[in-house]
């Protein structure tokens, strides 16, 4: 709470020190007043990667400014890479829960619907159990890994020290979503940033 009630009230002193880091180590920071600033901004650096396919992970932020709509209208396929959203997406729902987006659905369905969307999927193939439908969707997000043009993820931290961004997951698609791809787009909001890696701890 020390930490957080700190940054508050030196938030642009913090905000300019991980803007300095971050262009040091050769990125861009972009500011975004508004939803339609930041979908713009996003949509800016896929044109300029002549992007087609967009993997995302752990971004609530995306689902908020409504990124995948915006990035669909400009034939830029966006597929959410956390198994949760990736299941939602399928069904073109909105997540109903932040922290398990897909839990209103049962397994029966989820099995239906990566029978609908996969179109390599055998009609004999088991997917009675979680872990057969994990396996399925880990293959088919696998392909979608290595066509990503560009990786976003959102940030549980950002910090100022090094101008770095932090992810807490516990799937390996936020690892892939930031290195394949040619470019990694973090969307966080401003208090989202610490002073220091020992902060972060």
């Amino acid at each position: 709470r020390d930490v957080k009630v700190h940054v508050l009230a030196h938030l642009d002193l913090y905000l300019e020190e991980f803007e300095r880091k971050v262009v040091t180590s050769g990125g861009h920071v972009h500011w975004a007043e508004t939803a339609e600033d930041a979908r713009t901004i996003v949509a800016d650096i896929c044109r300029r990667l002549d992007a087609k396919t967009v993997t995302k992970g752990k971004s609530m932020i995306s689902e908020e400014i409504a990124l995948n709509e915006h990035l669909e209208a400009l034939g830029i396929t966006p597929v959410e890479t956390d198994l949760g959203e990736y299941i939602i997406q399928l069904r073109g729902e909105h997540p109903s829960h932040i922290i398990a987006p897909a839990i209103h659905l049962t397994k029966d369905q989820v099995a239906e619907d990566f029978r609908a969307a996969h179109d390599h999927l055998s009609p004999t193939r088991d997917l009675s159990e979680p872990a057969t439908l994990m396996a399925e969707a880990r293959a088919v997000l696998r392909d979608r890994f290595a066509a990503a043009d560009v990786g976003i993820t959102g940030a549980n931290f950002l910090v100022a020290e090094t101008g770095s961004s932090v992810i807490v997951t516990n799937e390996g698609n936020g690892d892939l979503t930031q290195t394949l791809p040619k470019a990694h787009v973090v969307l966080a909001s401003i208090e989202k940033i610490v002073p220091t890696l020992e902060d972060l701890d």
